[in-house]
This record gives C-alpha cells, sequence and structure tokens, in this order.
C-alpha cells in the first residue's frame, strides 16, 4: 500500500515586529496591504537612490581628475615658461627631469623582490611589455618634440597655439585611419574650442608684447615678427606639427589597447610607470649634452634679488616678469628676512624667488624640481582622464585646460585681462558645453564614443529589481 507522506508543518517563523513580538494579531488584509505599500514606496525610491549613486560615481571620478590636470598641468606651464625665458635650449633638460622623477615616484607601487630578477623585479603586469614599447616611444618622441621646438624661437603662447590643434587631428586621424565616425555636434565643438584657443593666446600674446620692459630680454631677444622670420621657426613648425600626428596616433593606440585590457586605476599606473622608466635609457645615452645644460642652467641663476643701486637705491627689481620694483632695507639680500611680508602678499610672482632665497637654491634649479613635480601632477591626472574616456575627450579637456593656463598666467604676471582673451575664453567655454551634450565627453551612445567603464561595469539596485520582477 502506497502510504502518502504528509509534510509536517513548517516552524513558527520569528516576530518580524514590534505588534507579533508582543502577541497582538495583525489581520492579512492589513499585511498585505503594508507590504504592497512597502513595495511602492521601494520602487519609487530607487531612481532617486541610482540617481545620487550615480552623481556621487562620477564626482569621485572626475572631480580628483580634473583637480589634478587643471592644477598640476597650469602649475606646470608657469615653471615652464619661466625656464625657457632662462634658457630657450633646456627643453631635453626639462624633460629628462619630468621622465626621472616619475618613474622613481611610480617605483614603489610595481616593485616586487619576491619576482627575481627574471622578471626585474617587477609585478606582473596587465598589459604585455611589447604593447608598453610601442606607447613608450610615442610618448617619448611627442615630448622630446615639443620641448625641441622651444630652441627655434616659438614661445609659450604660440606653442599653445599650435598644440591646441591636438582635437583637430585627433578627430582627421579617427575618422581616416581609425573608422571613426563623430556627430555633427562633436565636429563643431573641436572647431570652436580651436578658434576659441588661438584667439585668446594670440591675445595674450598681443598683450605681453605691449608691456614687455627692457629687462625682459636680458636673456633672450625678442621673438616678435620684427625679429624672428618664419624661416627660423619653420623648423620649431615642422617639429609640433609632427607631434601632433604622433600624439593623435597614439591616442588611437591607447583606444585600442584599453579596449582590449579595459579601463582601471592598475592600468593607469602601468602606463604612467612603464611610459616614463622605459624612457630612461634614452636619456642615459645623451648624459654629456644634459650636464652642459644644468651646468648653464645654474650659472644663470646669478642672483633672483639684486640692488639697483644706479636708478634706485634700496630696491629689487625681479629679472624676468615683475615690472614693479618692490622697496627693501638695506639687510643683507641672502636673508629671508629682507623680502617684507606685504611684498609676498601683494603678488604672487614674488613666492617663487622669495622660496629660492629661503632654500638657498638658485631659482632655475628650484623651478625645474617644481615643473617635474607639477609634471607628476599633471600626467597623473590625464593618465586618469585617458583610462575613463575616448582620446577625442582628452583632447579637449587638455584644451580648455590650456586657455586656463593662459588666463592665470594674464593673473600671476599682472596683466590686465584683453578683450580677446574674454571672447577667447567665452568661445571655448561654449564649445566645451556643446561637445559635453548629451552624447558628448566620452558618454555618449554613438560611433567613435567610449563609454566611462567605472559606471556601467556593476549593475545598480534598480537594474536588479527589475530583474527579479522580471524573473530573471
Amino acid at each position: 500500500m502506497n502510504r502518502r507522506k504528509v509534510k509536517s508543518p513548517a516552524p513558527p517563523s520569528p516576530p518580524t515586529n514590534t505588534a507579533e513580538a508582543n502577541g497582538s494579531v495583525v489581520s492579512s488584509p492589513s499585511k498585505r496591504q503594508s507590504a504592497q505599500a512597502q513595495a511602492h514606496s521601494e520602487t519609487t525610491a530607487f531612481p532617486t537612490s541610482s540617481t545620487s549613486s550615480k552623481t556621487t560615481s562620477i564626482l569621485s571620478i572626475w572631480a580628483p581628475t580634473l583637480v589634478l590636470i587643471f592644477g598640476g598641468c597650469c602649475s606646470n606651464v608657469y615653471t615652464l615658461e619661466s625656464l625657457i625665458k632662462t634658457s630657450p635650449s633646456s627643453g631635453p633638460l626639462i624633460t629628462a627631469f619630468q621622465f626621472l622623477l616619475v618613474a622613481v615616484a611610480t617605483l614603489p607601487r610595481h616593485l616586487s623582490l619576491s619576482r627575481g630578477w627574471r622578471h626585474g623585479w617587477l609585478r606582473p603586469r596587465a598589459i604585455p611589455l611589447r604593447k608598453w614599447l610601442v606607447y613608450t616611444a610615442y610618448f617619448l618622441s611627442i615630448n622630446i618634440l615639443n620641448n625641441m621646438a622651444f630652441k627655434y624661437r616659438i614661445s609659450v603662447p604660440l606653442h599653445i597655439i599650435l598644440r591646441s590643434a591636438g582635437p583637430v587631428t585627433t578627430m582627421a586621424v579617427g575618422r581616416m585611419y581609425g573608422g571613426k565616425h563623430y556627430p555633427t555636434h562633436k565636429v563643431v565643438a573641436v572647431f570652436l574650442l580651436f578658434v576659441g584657443v588661438v584667439l585668446a593666446a594670440f591675445a595674450d600674446a598681443a598683450s605681453k608684447e605691449a608691456h614687455r620692459s627692457p629687462s625682459d630680454f636680458e636673456h633672450q631677444p625678442p621673438t616678435s615678427a620684427a625679429a624672428t622670420t618664419a624661416s627660423q621657426q619653420a623648423p620649431g613648425f615642422a617639429l609640433l606639427a609632427s607631434a601632433l600626428i604622433l600624439s593623435a596616433c597614439m591616442g588611437l593606440y591607447t583606444d585600442n589597447m584599453y579596449s582590449t585590457h579595459g579601463r582601471s586605476s592598475s592600468i593607469t599606473s602601468e602606463t604612467l610607470f612603464y611610459s616614463h622608466a622605459m624612457s630612461l635609457p634614452y636619456f642615459a645615452t645623451q648624459m654629456k649634452p644634459l650636464t652642459l645644460e644644468f651646468a648653464s642652467v645654474k650659472a644663470a641663476a646669478i642672483s633672483d634679488y639684486e640692488y639697483n643701486e644706479h636708478d634706485n637705491p634700496g630696491t629689487f627689481s625681479w629679472g624676468q616678469n615683475n615690472k614693479t620694483p618692490i622697496a627693501l632695507d638695506r639687510r643683507p639680500v641672502g636673508s629671508a628676512g629682507s623680502l617684507p611680508l606685504a611684498a609676498l602678499l601683494s603678488s604672487p610672482s614674488n613666492w617663487m624667488p622669495a622660496l629660492s632665497l629661503a632654500l638657498h637654491v638658485p631659482r632655475p634649479v628650484l623651478l625645474l624640481l617644481l615643473n617635474a613635480a607639477t609634471q607628476l601632477l599633471c600626467i597623473v591626472g590625464v593618465n586618469r582622464l585617458s583610462a575613463q574616456s575616448s582620446s577625442l575627450t582628452v583632447s579637449i579637456v587638455l584644451n580648455i585646460r590650456k586657455l586656463a593656463s593662459l588666463v592665470l598666467s594674464i593673473w600671476l604676471f599682472g596683466n590686465d585681462l584683453p578683450s580677446g582673451v574674454m571672447v577667447g575664453a567665452a568661445i571655448v567655454f561654449v564649445g566645451g558645453g556643446l561637445y559635453a551634450m548629451p552624447g558628448g565627453l566620452g558618454l555618449g551612445s554613438g560611433p567613435g564614443s567610449s563609454k566611462v567603464v567605472s559606471l556601467s561595469s556593476a549593475p545598480t539596485k534598480e537594474d536588479e529589481h527589475k530583474k527579479e520582477k522580471k524573473g530573471l
């Protein structure tokens, strides 16, 4: 005889609320209504929580990146311009210092003594070494070409003007060789950005030319059109054009590399370390000219503060950029107390020479060290950005940063803001806003755009709730 198995009743569940714990009975309809109300409240709460979580994610990703780019890169341009005015041929020396500092600063994260000498005492890589060789060749060549251009009387404002064509070349190379298609609003945005930066840079250069004093030509002859012919600048133009083309090609290569191996903070760290550390052997072969250039830079720093006994006793003049002599007492120039606090607070331009005196370090050497340090901050931000967005977006953000460098330069050197710079700033911000419209800033779904992996890799609570409702 078959006997049916009778399931034993399930044990009573523990009380889940205060009413049940106290022994009071809640009717079934009330339970159903409360459950439905709770489910409805959770459903309506998902969009708000999802939106806030996405906003927090975007801020946590973009805020540090933009602070590094606009803070580090703008400071780097200031130190670069000061060094180039002191020694126009110091480009290779500046590049060598930058690469050495970045390689040393990023080494500890990749060092692993347990790996042994066969692996170079380095941690396992997320990207094969052969790909880093190609990337490093691009990266080193671009930096060398950009800094060599200063030898051919290419001023920093003109340097910014020519390099502002980066988004244009990036878009052209991506269209011709990468098979990418860009929406019309992005094409217009790139054109506006280029026009705005060019206009602002020309207005800034004209303003500086009108306010130049004889002391500005102490170390470097004037580079206006009257003194410098096109034939003298032609090699510099060719170097910058080559760097732009290589930069666009490197952008495509980087996009392909990240699409294959992913975008993450570990890969960003690898990019920083290997692109700089693998470039050091090249600089080792250039030790003799680099040593001579370093000696030349040190020799240029006789004194940042000099008494002008012939014209105005009891005053000093800062050789290159400060136009207004500041009265000092007759204490020795080398003493830190010889610079009044009011002089420091009156203009940020006075901070650098005061710091040089306090540390007893020649001003060009201090600028060289600060340039390398700010370059580290700048390039960390750029690599974070390139790991989160497309190469075109990187070019757009860097173009806006160049305009910010020009505006800060005008403020730091005490010049009035020319009307041309204001117009250029307006055009650039319009172009940046147009590019950031839906489908822009690397977040669009159209062809040629890439999504930020950090924002879409993990499912949200709203996605999980929808899957549960569909029975997935």
